[in-house]
């Protein structure tokens, strides 16, 4: 007779180990503010002559940068406010020796910082895990690294929650697996224990 138990099956996706992951681009729709600011900064300074028209185009891609920044930061802040239940208790240890047994993609790098565990992301952005345990939740904070933070000037913002946005799923997934395999590893030990 087998024992059955509540707990979903976990199982390991071989085949995704070797693809590079795509970077989405969640922002590609408010793009197009450019193609709307900029003819508009034209036509606000049209009355000032040519020199005044490129002045408003300028100030238009100006007006359209600031405000796709702004969007995208506070998606950001967003994304990294939300938090995401637990389904057995775990601490941040438990999390990382877990996750030190699991087979994780090439784009991911796993570290143990002092607020707890950190994923780093195609060398662009770091994803901090941090735990609840009052709540039994935990929150990814997803943050630029400090080398990408001089390099990625341009769009920093768009940058980072893009990658923030492809990360956070695939990072969400492979700490559900670990702390449902801590669950089952703990199960297995104490049935060992009581029989």
């Amino acid at each position: 007779m087998q024992i059955q138990s509540n707990q979903p099956i976990v199982t390991k996706n071989m085949d995704t180990t070797d693809e590079a992951i795509s970077i989405e681009t969640p922002m590609k729709a408010l793009k197009k503010l450019y193609i709307l600011f900029i003819p508009l900064g034209g036509i606000t300074f049209a009355f000032g002559g040519p020199i005044a028209i490129a002045f408003g185009l300028v100030i238009g891609w100006a007006a359209a940068y600031i405000t796709l920044q702004a969007i995208s930061g506070i998606k950001l802040i967003k994304l990294n406010l939300r938090n995401y239940t637990l389904s057995h208790p775990v601490t941040d240890e438990q999390l990382y020796e877990q996750l030190l047994t699991t087979e994780l993609h090439p784009d991911f790098k796993l570290e143990k910082g002092t607020w707890g565990v950190r994923f780093v992301f195609k060398n662009t952005t770091r994803h901090t895990i941090f735990i609840d345990h009052k709540k039994q939740s935990y929150s990814i904070v997803s943050k630029l690294t400090k080398k990408n933070l001089i390099k990625k000037r341009h769009n920093p913002g768009v940058t980072e929650y893009s990658y923030a946005f492809t990360a956070v799923p695939i990072i969400k997934q492979i700490i559900e697996t670990a702390v449902v395999k801590h669950a089952l590893s703990n199960e297995s030990k104490e049935n060992t224990t009581i029989s």
